[in-house]
């Protein structure tokens, strides 16, 4: 059978992360793992009122195909959202896209041929990875600090690369709260980074699905609101804000990238399901987005704070945390030596888990990382879950010691 498969279908390889993830399904366990928002934030009674009378009193549009660009009701209303955001877009700059992996994808197919570089943050998505990596693309990891891409690293990156002759095509970035990390930029290194940008000719893909979950800090303007010169491909995602199961986002950018992005989505689906799309646009016209959303932000303020208060009290000296303005996650970095990936069953063996962070750093770093969610568990389950989590760490650190020792 591996004859009949392309070059490319026979390097791609399933995630060790969503492998690992299988594991932790078990109702026992206190997951730390999973990336998926709290089912408790899902306005589920006012989208399915909107359902029924959608599929009642709309059918022959709702349950009916719809265009490559979307909805336009739902791109008007992104677009009203947006702009209260501070970017400015016409109709003919957006795209809806069937969640936001799918518009890294169409990114990827749109922009990249084989070798050519991509810029990202250690650590950074591992579905930008896949996705990146599938269309053959170069990633070169650039340190992340506790405000942003280290951007002196950068700039000798690209100068390195340049002479010897190698082709980037943009620079991939997260920069509020994180994936998997938690950062968040500074408005500094923003401005910086298009000022490079702009100097080196490459684009700039942000990447957005954490941006309205802000519940510690200041307000700070997103790349594509700070850019002049159409350079910035903005994605953000309605999955964290209303339902990952309606698999709505959206892409902005100019008009000509936005252009080739429908061309390119034409052939992966024709078009996203009209029933979402118009579940998701009458519940942006009818009830008030804010409202909603400072329920979500209050909710993963308090599991935030029980995390990193559960974490001062249990864990031992040497591990470190972020500690997240807004978001789903935080990084925990142990000493060196420990393999979080070594780690894990022991993890699940005391009922706990979390994701391992090597996964998440394109040079095969970062095996001494995790990854934390606090977004689905209760705060009880937090309290405990790293409580467990603590012994095991202890244990780890306990064995290390033990072995250089001999």
């Amino acid at each position: 059978m591996e004859r009949f498969f392309s070059q490319r279908a026979r390097n791609i390889r399933r995630s060790v992360l969503r492998e690992l993830l299988k594991f932790t399904q078990r109702p026992e366990i206190i997951s730390f793992a999973g990336g998926t928002p709290d089912p408790e934030t899902f306005p589920w009674e006012e989208l399915a009122e909107i359902a029924a009378r959608e599929i009642r009193e709309n059918y022959a549009q709702s349950l009916q195909y719809s265009t490559t660009e979307g909805d336009t009701g739902l791109r008007e209303e992104l677009l009203k959202i947006s702009r209260a955001d501070g970017i400015e877009a016409e109709l003919d700059e957006i795209v809806i896209t069937t969640a936001s992996q799918q518009g890294l994808d169409l990114i990827a197919k749109t922009f990249l041929d084989p070798r050519d570089v991509v810029y990202v943050e250690l650590p950074t998505y591992i579905g930008a990875i896949q996705a990146f990596r599938a269309m053959e693309a170069k990633l070169v990891g650039i340190p992340l600090e506790d405000d942003g891409m280290d951007l002196d690293a950068l700039r000798k990156k690209i100068a390195a690369d340049r002479a010897r002759g190698e082709r980037a095509k943009f620079i991939y970035v997260i920069p509020d709260f994180q994936n998997p990390a938690g950062v968040r930029w500074s408005e500094e290194k923003r401005r910086e980074l298009l000022r490079i940008a702009a100097e080196e000719d490459l684009l700039v893909v942000e990447d957005a699905p954490y941006r309205p979950l802000r519940f510690a800090g200041k307000a700070m303007p997103s790349l594509k609101a700070m850019d002049e010169h159409d350079r910035v491909v903005f994605l953000f995602t309605l999955s964290k804000i209303l339902a990952p199961g309606l698999r709505i986002a959206a892409l902005i950018g100019s008009e000509e990238i936005v252009d080739k992005i429908v061309a390119m989505k034409q052939a992966a689906d024709l078009c996203t399901p009209a029933l979402t799309q118009a579940l998701a646009r009458e519940f942006l016209r009818r009830h008030d987005l804010e409202e909603h959303m400072e329920k979500i932000r209050t909710c993963y303020r308090e599991k935030r704070n029980r995390m990193i208060e559960a974490l001062e009290r249990y864990m031992p000296e040497g591990v470190r945390w972020t500690r997240p303005e807004g978001g789903l996650f935080l990084w925990m970095t142990l000493p060196e030596g420990v393999d979080t990936e070594r780690m894990f069953p022991k993890a699940l063996e005391r009922k706990v888990a979390y994701v391992i962070g090597a996964p998440f750093f394109v040079d095969g770093t970062g095996q001494n990382t995790m990854r934390l969610s606090f977004a689905i568990a209760t705060p009880e389950e937090i309290e405990e879950g790293i409580r467990r989590l603590a012994e095991v760490v202890k244990e780890e650190l306990a064995a290390l010691s033990a072995t250089a020792q001999v």
